[in-house]
């Protein structure tokens, strides 16, 4: 099974924080669809994706004790959420149009971030529609400047590989680590406006590429965009 650390990390809070506090004290034999309906609805006020997380768990341990008879029958079965959660189908995203920027708004928004360090990552999130983690894993050579295309090939975020004890806070997000999945990995036409902010700010790369820095030139050999 493969995922990524993100998704363990969702989980493992999700059973740390929510379900372990509501049902962890009671016996495996002992659980009912009642404990788990009251789990379901305690959280759905303040977190709309907990109760849907907490049931995909439960369902997959459930199903894993039944398995090993461990208990007898499964408390999960035919249960539903209760009414406070929004039912979506799966894999479907569904756009609130009324929580979307008009093209006023994202012409101001890119006005007003042009002088600053997240001013790429507002063109690319606007105007490309990428993932944060993606625009951080952004590498010059994933640009073809003759066709104007941009290669989307890797993310920054954590690492489940990596010991993260002996890591510095800042750098746990910071590993280089592959996409989500197959249709992640995509390449996309440049728009105007991006490909010539993409021109101004890789001549700002190759100008602070190399440093004086502590009496020594030092060079920085990142292709990273962001």
């Amino acid at each position: 099974m493969s995922f990524t650390a993100n998704t363990y990390y969702n989980y493992r809070d999700c059973i740390q924080k929510h379900i372990i506090p509501r049902i962890g004290g009671l016996r495996l034999l002992a659980l009912n669809q009642g404990h788990l309906m009251k789990m379901y609805k305690e959280p759905v006020k303040q977190y709309s994706a907990i109760p849907k997380r907490a049931r995909t768990i439960m369902n997959t341990s459930m199903r894993y004790a039944l398995s090993k008879r461990l208990i007898m029958t499964n408390p999960c079965e035919g249960l539903e959420l209760s009414k406070g959660v929004k039912k979506s189908k799966y894999h479907t995203i569904i756009v609130d149009e009324t929580k979307t920027y008009t093209l006023e708004q994202v012409k101001l928004l890119l006005e007003a971030s042009k002088e600053t360090r997240i001013h790429m990552q507002m063109v690319f999130a606007l105007l490309i529609g990428l993932r944060k983690s993606e625009i951080n894993g952004l590498k010059y050579s994933d640009i073809d400047y003759k066709n104007r295309k941009l290669r989307i090939q890797r993310q920054l975020g954590r690492d489940l590989h990596v010991d993260e004890e002996s890591l510095k806070p800042k750098t746990k997000t910071k590993h280089e680590i592959k996409l989500k999945t197959a249709s992640s990995y995509r390449e996309l036409d440049i728009p105007d406006y991006v490909f010539e902010e993409i021109l101004e700010e890789r001549k700002k790369y190759e100008k602070n590429r190399s440093r004086r820095q502590h009496g020594r030139w030092v060079f920085h050999t990142s292709d990273f965009m962001i």
